[in-house]
């Protein structure tokens, strides 16, 4: 039997967790669970009986609340359809998630929804259940090419990269920019895209606007998509590099963590903070002042992009090999428009 939370889990995501069942819980009974009714009557009519497909989700770890927030978006936009919906936790570990896979697998499910650690470690694993006759969908990291997947639904990081670096020229014109960044794990390619879009953004605009180019890179350091992670990370970064005025994070968690390192070493005011993914935290301190930006990697649309693909797929209809959501930056220009207190993420 599947039990995503057998094993042991830090305090604080203990702790969240908790919060979120919570807050789960009170949507069900308020205006919020009525406002995603109405999202999920806005979505994609199926002319085929889902209700006994059973969809099973591998999730690479509920280590940041992004992961939770995707896991339960796409739970109850599988159920809204009628469907079975089962999650089980990689833990951060390439041979977990495989096993978590199997165990899906071994469960019974009709459609496999995966959200890989490493784009070439799991494509055995994919290639295997497909070759059951298990369809396999990509969703919010990437897949090699030889993966015999229906499609990937993910966010459009590098357009996302491209923004940031366009944002940060334009604030940082009259400064040397001396960067740093802090991102998620050593060979993902969903922070690799954020780093190279960056890179292309930032130099391009320098390239554009001054006709030169000197993108400076002190530091990087390495977050794993965590808070904590976010704030090691800047402690080292700052005690090496204490001229650093520019602080990447590849995500808004690593970088609210980093944040709260460079007002502990008394800095807030000599380094720009940005990051990714659109987290309500991030958009209240953008609007504190405290926060230069972010880029949109909602989890809630990756969730009705993934499922709809899967009722589209039932449904017999043709689908891209690699679907994405728009690249959008928030900052305390637009704010407003994409802040909801009400949010999961």
């Amino acid at each position: 039997m599947l039990s995503p939370m057998k094993y042991i889990i830090p305090s604080w995501l203990y702790i969240f967790l908790t919060s979120f069942v919570l807050l789960s819980c009170n949507d069900r009974q308020g205006s919020g669970d009525e406002a995603f009714k109405i999202e999920l009557n806005d979505t994609l009519r199926s002319e085929v009986d889902l209700s006994g497909i059973s969809i099973g989700y591998s999730t690479p770890s509920l280590n940041a609340p992004f992961y939770v927030v995707l896991s339960e978006y796409m739970k109850r936009y599988a159920e809204a359809y009628g469907m079975k919906f089962a999650m089980a936790d990689g833990q951060d570990d390439i041979i977990k998630q495989i096993t978590s896979m199997e165990d899906l697998i071994t469960s019974g499910v009709d459609i496999m929804i995966l959200n890989p650690l490493d784009h070439k470690a799991l494509v055995p694993a994919v290639n295997a259940a497909a070759g059951s006759g298990i369809p396999v969908f990509i969703v919010d990291s990437q897949i090699d090419e030889t993966a015999d997947c229906i499609t990937s639904v993910q966010a459009s990081n590098e357009g996302n990269g491209w923004l940031i670096g366009e944002w940060v020229v334009d604030q940082m014109s009259g400064s040397e920019i001396q960067v740093a960044l802090i991102s998620g794990s050593q060979g993902n390619p969903v922070g690799q895209a954020k780093r190279l879009g960056f890179f292309e953004g930032f130099t391009e605009t320098q390239l554009m606007t001054r006709g030169h180019s000197n993108l400076h890179i002190l530091a990087q350091g390495w977050g794993n998509w965590t808070l904590l992670g976010g704030i090691q990370a800047m402690e080292d970064i700052l005690a090496a590099h204490p001229d650093v005025n520019l602080l990447v994070a590849e995500n808004d968690a690593m970088a609210m963590g980093a944040l709260k390192a460079i007002e502990e070493s008394g800095k807030a005011d000599q380094v720009l903070v940005v990051g990714y993914d659109g987290q309500k935290e991030a958009y209240e301190l953008i609007m504190e002042g405290k926060y230069g930006a972010t880029a949109l990697n909602s989890p809630g649309e990756l969730a009705r992009l993934v499922v709809e693909s899967v009722v589209r797929y039932k449904n017999g209809q043709r689908l891209d090999k690699v679907i994405h959501t728009p690249a959008i930056l928030i900052s305390k220009d637009n704010v407003d428009e994409y802040y909801n207190p009400d949010a999961l993420f």
